[in-house]
């Protein structure tokens, strides 16, 4: 038998002792047949008794009435997995594999250790902290079984799939957990010091690097005690007969009745409540589990632990795991698990967040004076509402085909649009406000094209290919300023730049107050929409999967293709997400400095609701993407 020195140095304050060895050489237990180990259909279910048959077993210390003793303090702090990984076959590593794992496992968890940790200045770092108590710095944890995995049955050492009820619970879980606590049910029970995350019944062997991974049992002839590390819970095992509570009784850790076969203690777990099982505490168990648990004293240090446990509201199938747990032999009792960072943390995390609730609720008070201010403000110059002019838009060419059409002098809402629901709306485009654009403009009847651009800077650098009609994109901000220069050195009359953002959104708006600008499947591509427009010119177009030939859905009010969906478009201003609340009224220029630029409208890469006119994204002005391009607006010049 391979033995492996290792210390399991256990601090308070500035406190240690040495725990002393451990024998860690692995149990290795034949192949088992596919007919003891596989619940599905056509084979026979698993045989625990044939599957514990298997194991070596030593000289087994005694109770005073002849049975094996349980007793001792026994970690489960192991290398084998739960699960074997998807499509591994092999059911059994090698001897040499596994010391292989053990020191690769050591070695990761010394290399934690020693680390750096970059802290910023007056801040302290908690590494130190965690990674003392972490499994696997100390000594190496021992691969205990030559098993791929601790599952053992079904026979693709899996765990069966979560039943829709599981998974349903499992969202919720998730969904309180990642958001402001409301109360205190909203927290797991494991940070509130309630149950341990590793706390049974059942028992999984945890790998190297994790923490509380020690149990004591305590053995009297009618009675076992399994007392785990966290938290010191207690599992009571009764082996005197007494019959279990009634069917509507439900405690923590269920109702445990024991018995012996032969050598090894089988235990018998109902009337669990529900959430009671802390090993799967991220989805949760019913009242309905039923759990049978197996220990077999194998030799002074190594205890051989199984459970099957079904739960029809859980998981598809009941399933079964087997692993090796060892004990720590110069350990005498269980150290302290003060847990008091959970009854603190919890006051912490509902505080911030009826703090948050607060901040919110003064911003939202904030932002809707400041709208109501704004919408009935009088501008200096007022200008009615703009017009829609009658028959077809009219559009001008220049002489790389470019069209344009022209923005009429108005007043718009500038930002969430009204009618808007709760969380339809970011911060950034809040207030809502009024704004004025003094003077006509010529604006691009669509994105520039591909076609467009090779004509003024002769490449195309667009990811997307097949037809020059589609908008040029994968091109930075500073790309399309050398672009827009070269259309002004044409001198053709026309002072051509990028639109601000007020000119953008005041465009794309066409005196519209709808967030969408009509139907929204109408006017814009966007991720996973199909209907509308030509796209025949693309073989094989897959809906939101490309983008799109420009024009091939329908032009605004005032005759504007394409500002929503399809790129995203690159407009003049330096973003800031708080610009809106003490912007111009009239012609706001956007901020004088910033580090990222402004992007609107959305593209064929992002959802639905992610091309409303108001929405505000930003990027450097060296970033480029394939779904990130522009169009241009001009001016007469003076």
């Amino acid at each position: 038998m391979r033995r492996t020195k290792s210390a399991f140095i256990v601090a308070s304050f500035a406190i240690a002792a040495v725990l002393g060895l451990i024998s860690a050489r692995a149990y290795a237990q034949s192949s088992r047949p596919a007919s003891q180990s596989a619940s599905t259909a056509g084979e026979k279910p698993y045989d625990w008794k044939a599957s514990f048959a298997q194991v070596k077993v030593g000289k087994v210390p005694r109770m005073p009435d002849g049975k094996p003793s349980l007793e001792g303090i026994w970690s489960f702090s192991i290398l084998t997995p739960l699960e074997r990984p998807n499509g591994q076959a092999k059911t059994e590593i090698s001897a040499a594999d596994a010391e292989e794992a053990e020191d690769s496992a050591h070695k990761a968890e010394v290399d934690l250790r020693v680390e750096p940790t970059a802290t910023p200045t007056g801040e302290k770092t908690t590494d130190a902290y965690n990674s003392f108590w972490r499994d696997g710095y100390w000594y190496k944890v021992p691969m205990t079984t030559l098993h791929t995995s601790q599952v053992v049955d079904p026979a693709d050492g899996r765990v069966p799939p979560l039943t829709p009820e599981a998974r349903r619970r499992r969202t919720i879980a998730n969904f309180k957990v990642n958001r402001p606590a409301v109360g205190p049910e909203d927290r797991p029970t494991t940070s509130r010091c309630v149950r341990g995350a590793r706390s049974g019944p059942p028992t999984v062997g945890q790998g190297a690097g994790s923490q509380e991974t020690t149990q004591e049992i305590i053995q009297g002839p009618g009675v076992v005690v399994v007392r785990q590390e966290a938290l010191h819970d207690a599992q009571m095992i009764y082996l005197d007969g007494r019959p279990r509570p009634a069917d509507n009784i439900h405690l923590d850790k269920g109702a445990s009745r024991g018995h012996w076969e032969g050598d090894t203690l089988v235990v018998e777990t109902t009337n669990f409540s529900d959430w009671a099982t802390g090993v799967f505490s991220t989805y949760g168990t019913t009242d309905k589990m039923h759990l049978i648990e197996r220990f077999k004293r194998l030799d002074d240090t190594h205890l051989l632990y199984g459970f099957t446990i079904d739960d029809p509201g859980t998981w598809t199938k009941p399933w079964s795991v087997e692993f090796v747990m060892w004990r720590m032999t110069d350990q005498e009792q269980l150290v302290e698990y003060a847990c008091h960072e959970g009854n603190v943390g919890i006051a912490f995390s509902l505080s911030a967040a009826r703090m948050k609730e607060k901040e919110k609720a003064e911003a939202e008070l904030k932002t809707a004076r400041l709208e109501a201010a704004s919408e009935s403000a009088e501008l200096p110059t007022p200008a009615p509402a703009p017009a829609v002019a009658a028959g077809p838009p009219v559009y001008e060419t220049n002489a790389v085909a470019m069209e344009f059409v022209n923005v009429p002098a108005g007043q718009f809402l500038m930002g969430c649009s009204l009618g808007t629901k709760p969380l339809e709306c970011t911060d950034e485009e809040k207030p809502r406000h009024r704004v004025q654009i003094t003077k006509t403009f010529q604006i691009g009847k669509t994105e520039v094209t591909q076609k467009e651009w090779m004509a003024v800077m002769g490449s195309n650098p667009s990811v997307h290919h097949g037809d020059l009609d589609l908008p040029v994109e994968n091109v930075t901000f500073i790309e399309v300023q050398d672009f827009i220069g070269k259309l002004n050195a044409r001198n053709d009359g026309y002072l051509y730049r990028l639109p601000t953002e007020a000119e953008w959104e005041y465009a794309a708006r066409a005196g519209s107050a709808d967030q969408y600008v009509g139907a929204l499947n109408d006017g814009a591509w966007y991720a996973r929409n199909e209907g509308g427009g030509d796209v025949e010119k693309i073989p094989a177009m897959s809906g939101g999967e490309v983008t799109h030939p420009v024009a091939t859905k329908k032009a605004n009010p005032w005759g504007v293709y394409d500002m929503r969906g399809n790129v995203q478009e690159w407009v003049e201003d330096y973003f800031d997400p708080n610009y809106y609340s003490d912007s111009p009224a009239v012609d706001p220029p956007g901020p004088a400095t910033g580090d990222t630029r402004v992007v609107r409208g959305g593209s064929y890469h992002v959802r639905d609701w992610l091309t409303r006119v108001s929405l505000r994204a930003n990027f450097p002005e060296g970033y480029q993407f394939g779904d990130v391009g522009f169009r241009v607006v001009r001016v007469p010049r003076q």
